[in-house]
């Protein structure tokens, strides 16, 4: 071990010395003890180590390296530590400090593991040549992931989903207001979670996150008005279930023509919100008695979508279905009861659909769609209208709007782009648009897309927003940034730093060491307590 004093050190040593002389020259005078002088020459020794701060090189293991963020606990650097096999640790502030000072840090290094998001982009630029590890470190009942649409259409499903690790059993829930959209309860430890909603706004809109009565997040997205669909009922008999699902429809904005067959040969039709006098339904919703209507085969043929509703025996049903349009659904019987119970006010068979590859289930409800031409949903809900007449429209709008997002075709001028978006952070924007092939406005800026090798209808890019708040997106529409303060944000701003590619040194290096300033005052101020102390003796 080497002391490495600087000329200027060398000088201020020697100006100390001579302060020091003086100082004990006038002690010796006073005839003052030999503890007083004792004290006295430490006391001056420690400032001069203060202010010189001397530092010495010393043989260490820099293959690979541990740098820990503020507000960790010594227990969980010390298991990161061991389990890794890491003999070097460095704070993040210690460490920042090294690599201003020496040029040549980085080429002495290896693998870096940084533990915790307080690593800045401007410091890991600076090992490029470096293999780098993140260790993500969130407190507990703290997000840790998290994700929705930041542009969605009135009536879509909106989900929020993310990831977060809790200190004991609690519940999540999304609310506007005082009103509950939606909640999960979690155990304790590491949890997954997927909130759903029907979108219900149009604008701005502003949402919270809450874990028990704790705000997480603030959920912030802008919804913009969405496409009425044709909606085209064909009714073998008048029933309570299909008449509220058609109005619901109707005050949606859809435009919903109903076929009813009255008496033998005698057709009944009710039309809502039409304005014109040719039909072309997008959506079909019938029963499983008209699978083999011309009018259904027709529309499966041309790629529309056909839900059946109003199952009375879904095997016999799956079977007609099948036969008809070409599907293979597959039930198996769940219970001996007639019914299933999914919640106070809603029923089901008791069956499940049994997996296929081109088949997809919407969240939690034994509804399911399948594509083939078009696309094939099945209900197994007996009738769900009782939740319109106890006031529930919020749980029968979730259930479908979650049926009629998945079998509705494709917009064109689709826009994908996931908050939260965080400021500076470099985010990615899927678009589905003829007319925004080349180009996208945004906040100001003229962005170029590239065209997707798969889709050639589908085009994206990046942009990295640097002011917060709204911004412009597409002259008409508007997006949400946030500050990059938060633990989630740095965590973002981390990732496009972070390498799985090694080219680590791998050797022992010496590395220069010195003592932080608080030891020095430590040391200066227990003197000058035994200064004290002793004049009082």
């Amino acid at each position: 071990m080497t002391l490495n004093f600087t000329l200027y050190d060398w000088l201020i040593i020697t100006g100390l010395i001579i302060l020091l002389a003086i100082q004990l020259v006038s002690l010796w005078k006073k005839k003052a003890s030999k503890t007083k002088i004792g004290l006295n020459l430490l006391l001056w020794l420690c400032v001069c180590m203060l202010v010189i701060n001397p530092s010495w090189t010393q043989s260490v293991d820099t293959s690979k390296i541990l740098v820990y963020s503020d507000g960790i606990s010594n227990e969980t650097i010390q298991k990161t530590k061991d389990s890794l096999k890491i003999t070097e640790v460095f704070s993040q502030k210690e460490f920042n400090r090294k690599v201003y000072e020496n040029i040549d840090f980085a080429s002495i290094l290896g693998k870096i593991y940084f533990l915790g998001q307080d690593a800045s982009p401007e410091i890991l630029s600076k090992f490029g040549q470096n293999s780098i590890s993140w260790i993500p470190y969130f407190k507990a009942n703290e997000i840790q992931d998290i994700r929705w649409n930041a542009i969605s259409r009135k009536g879509e499903m909106q989900e929020v989903a993310g990831k977060i690790e809790l200190s004991s059993p609690k519940t999540i829930k999304i609310k506007f207001g005082n009103q509950v959209l939606d909640s999960l309860k979690l155990p304790r430890g590491f949890s997954s979670f997927s909130l759903n909603f029907p979108t219900f706004s149009i604008g701005r809109t502003s949402l919270s996150l809450e874990l028990d009565q704790k705000s997480l997040q603030t959920i912030i997205f802008y919804s913009i008005k969405s496409q009425p669909q044709d909606i085209f009922f064909i009714l073998s008999n008048p029933d309570f279930e299909s008449k509220i699902m058609a109005d619901w429809l109707g005050k949606s904005g859809n435009k919903v023509e109903i076929q009813t067959t009255i008496a033998k040969n005698t057709l009944n039709k009710v039309s809502i919100n039409q304005t014109k006098k040719t039909f072309s339904p997008d959506i079909i919703i019938t029963d499983p008695s008209n699978a083999d209507n011309s009018l259904v085969k027709k529309a499966f043929s041309e790629g529309k979508s056909i839900l059946f509703i109003n199952l009375e025996n879904p095997e016999l049903a799956a079977k007609s279905i099948n036969q008809n349009l070409g599907t293979k659904w597959k039930l198996k019987r769940t219970s001996t009861q007639e019914n299933r119970v999914i919640s106070q006010e809603l029923m089901a068979h008791p069956y499940e659909f049994e997996p296929n590859i081109l088949q997809k289930s919407v969240f939690d409800y034994p509804i399911a769609i399948q594509k083939k031409t078009g696309k094939v949903g099945i209900s197994l809900l007996n009738e769900t209208f009782p939740l319109m007449l106890s006031g529930d429209s919020l749980t029968y709008a979730r259930i479908w709007q979650s049926a009629f997002q998945a079998l509705k075709p494709s917009f064109d001028n689709n826009i994908e782009i996931y908050a939260p978006i965080f400021q500076d952070v470099k985010k990615e924007i899927l678009l589905n648009s003829s007319d925004w092939q080349s180009k996208l406005n945004i906040a100001n800026d003229t962005i170029k897309t590239s065209q997707s090798a798969i889709n050639p209808a589908s085009s994206i890019t990046t942009y990295t927003f640097r002011k917060t708040g709204w911004q412009p997106f597409q002259d008409s529409l508007e997006v949400y940034v946030e500050a990059n303060q938060s633990a989630l944000a740095k965590a973002n701003l981390l990732k496009p730093y972070l390498k799985s590619d090694a080219i680590s040194t791998g050797s022992e290096q010496k590395l220069q060491v010195n003592l932080p300033e608080w030891a020095w005052f430590l040391v200066i101020l227990l003197i000058l307590a035994g200064l004290w102390i002793e004049a009082k003796i």
